[in-house]
């Protein structure tokens, strides 16, 4: 007799037609890991989450998922509730793919998230205060929204000079696109998206990837915008481009260490990706650490597992053996699961 099919729960964001490019990229990313996990030989059971989380709470109890995949970003489109579906799953005591609600909120909140890494020495670019509207002037800025990720809102208008510019951006983001937003130093250097996942309980930094300007002009910002990740017509999407160079000792060092660093100091699991710039005298200045980044196989998460010799379905596969792991722990030490199943 054949043991029964493993069955995964996948929620992802609900959609609307308003929804944004980087919103509907979820899609995809459903039915690419969807795929794997059909090819693997697991039953798939697929959810939109909203506010209305009985009806997640539900569907655990009744399907009783051996694992949840959270593919969930924002809910009804804000980034700020993120980190409430994982305290859901975590409440239900059901394995889920990825970082804690703690873990998601520390790193999605990016002022906290800022605020954490310097108090326990981390590199950062500082953040701008109101009252330094004056102190500051001639310090380039830019602005970003406070919870977002995606480079929402993002382009060459976002790198200011002077403090009283930043702050009159931050209020021209807020009235056209709402939410929360700050601004941090600009940082001149190499940017690199360092991902990571979690092989045995430990973090694995996967290939080093440098986003490069290709034929930039001077006075342009390097910075990777909206336009440049979702406006496949633009300029900026076709000359911003992902290389895996050779770097020298120190900086590969560098960045492989800053990357371990947060993800220990947020508590990440599965796998996250963490964005730095590389300062000219070798500072490694962590931009944004994202504990749920996308995995859709043109995203860099996904190339960087590939330049590592590892194909899709093995990448998914790791990150459900890394959700279901401390299920396993739970297993052999009291002979029961954190499962819901009975």
């Amino acid at each position: 007799m054949k043991p029964p099919r493993r069955r995964a729960l996948v929620l992802h964001d609900a959609l609307s037609a308003e929804s944004r490019p980087d919103e509907a990229d979820v899609l995809v990313q459903l039915e690419q890991v969807s795929s794997a996990l059909t090819s693997a030989g697991w039953q798939i059971d697929v959810q939109p989450a909203d506010l209305d989380l009985d009806a997640i709470r539900r569907s655990v109890e009744t399907l009783r998922p051996d694992c949840v995949v959270n593919l969930v970003e924002s809910l009804c489109g804000d980034g700020k509730l993120i980190s409430i579906v994982p305290a859901l799953l975590g409440h239900l005591r059901v394995p889920f793919t990825g970082s804690s609600s703690d873990a998601i909120y520390l790193s999605s909140q990016k002022e906290v998230a800022k605020a954490w890494m310097r108090n326990h020495g981390i590199a950062t670019a500082r953040s701008l205060r109101s009252g330094e509207a004056r102190a500051n002037d001639g310090i380039r800025w830019i602005v970003k929204s406070l919870w977002e990720h995606a480079s929402l809102g993002i382009d060459d208008s976002s790198v200011v000079v002077g403090a009283q510019a930043a702050l009159e951006s931050i209020d021209h983001c807020r009235s056209v696109w709402g939410g929360a937003w700050f601004a941090e130093e600009y940082i001149e250097g190499r940017e690199f998206n360092i991902s990571v996942i979690e092989h045995d309980g430990q973090p694995l930094v996967l290939p080093l990837a440098e986003m490069t300007f290709v034929d930039y002009p001077e006075r342009k910002p390097k910075i990777v915008s909206y336009a440049a990740k979702w406006d496949a017509d633009s300029r900026e999407y076709h000359a911003t481009r992902r290389e895996f160079p050779n770097l020298e000792a120190s900086e590969q060092f560098a960045l492989t260490s800053a990357a371990q660093q947060c993800w220990r100091l947020f508590g990440i699991n599965g796998y996250a990706r963490v964005d730095i710039r590389l300062h000219e005298d070798g500072t490694p200045y962590v931009l944004e650490v994202n504990a749920n980044p996308c995995l859709s196989k043109d995203g860099g998460f996904v190339a960087a597992a590939e330049e590592g010799g590892m194909d899709y379905n093995t990448l998914i596969k790791r990150i459900i053996d890394a959700a279901l792991r401390p299920a396993l722990r739970s297993y052999r030490r009291t002979g029961q699961t954190v499962s819901t199943k009975r």
